[in-house]
């Protein structure tokens, strides 16, 4: 009988440590959770972005800026890297993989740190942001590279 109640006692345990090991995106709480780059409060919607790590680590950005700052100052070896996400700008409680984002960047677009890049999931939706911001599209690759200048 004792070891079945053992037994028992530990499915909460078992349980709990389970899924607080998830390797998916996390929500970004708009001001709750706070930039791992600058380390202010994360406010505005439309902006910002995550690393996800293959451990499941959760870095969490408000502008695209610290995000690449992030990058460039090592913080964490780039192999160690599962997955880079923006916030939709469209769809600001969505998140998008760098790889399929269509990016956006524009002085008219006031970002939080001044990065003024947004991202879209759909090339339309960035144009018509575009047209109203005279913002010009930049890839994720163009970014990265420079922040290795």
């Amino acid at each position: 009988m004792k070891k079945s109640s053992n037994l028992i006692l530990m499915i909460p345990i078992l349980v709990v440590g389970l899924t607080s090991c998830s390797t998916d995106p996390q929500k970004i709480e708009i001001g709750k959770d706070a930039c791992s780059f600058c380390k202010m409060s994360i406010v505005d919607s439309h902006f910002g972005g995550e690393i996800l790590t293959k451990k499941g680590k959760v870095y969490k950005f408000d502008d695209v800026h610290c995000l690449l700052g992030f990058i460039k100052a090592n913080t964490i070896d780039n192999k160690l890297t599962k997955e880079i996400y923006f916030v939709n700008f469209e769809e600001p409680y969505n998140l998008i993989e760098a790889s399929k984002a269509i990016l956006l960047k524009s002085n008219n677009l006031h970002s939080p740190m001044g990065g003024n890049i947004a991202g879209f999931s759909d090339r339309n939706k960035m144009n018509k942001t575009s047209s109203t911001t005279k913002g010009k599209e930049i890839t994720w690759q163009e970014l990265l590279k420079k922040t290795s200048e």
